[in-house]
């Protein structure tokens, strides 16, 4: 468990679902992205702002729709002013095409993003798909190139 950045935190296991009121009363967490494929888990008292599943059962096994859809969820999250909690129940290896995902939404290159997942100690070794990275950052430059004309 740790911050992958200041807004971002990133856990494994049901500790932070067993103890969810205590945690989110310290880390100000209140946006869920739980990445599971046998569902979501509950999270009550206090009920989180927002969550969000995506039934994805390994880091390579993202399709770009799942990806997208949880990059969306963390930056409109994030521009609401959460901090948004990043669950896998059984590892955190399932969160960080996600964390990738939005630190390329934030601007940062490609190489830029896989050289500072490499050099974060619960990153390494990335196994999801860059080849889906290069498609969600296409992507976005599509959408972006959509709103000014």
């Amino acid at each position: 468990m740790t911050w992958a950045t200041d807004s971002i935190f990133v856990a494994g296991g049901d500790y932070v679902r067993e103890y969810w009121g205590e945690f989110q009363a310290q880390s100000g967490v209140s946006a869920v992205v739980t990445v599971a494929p046998e569902g979501p888990v509950a999270y009550l008292d206090p009920l989180p702002w927002a969550a969000l599943w995506l039934p994805v059962a390994s880091e390579a096994a993202y399709n770009l729709d799942q990806l997208a859809l949880g990059v969306d969820f963390i930056e409109a999250a994030l521009a609401a002013g959460r901090k948004v909690l990043l669950h896998g129940p059984h590892g955190v290896h399932r969160t960080r095409p996600l964390v990738a995902g939005h630190l390329l939404a934030r601007g940062k290159t490609l190489a830029r993003v896989l050289r500072e997942m490499e050099e974060k100690p619960w990153l390494p070794p990335y196994h999801g798909k860059t080849e889906l990275l290069e498609a969600l950052l296409l992507r976005g430059a599509a959408a972006k190139k959509g709103m000014k004309q």
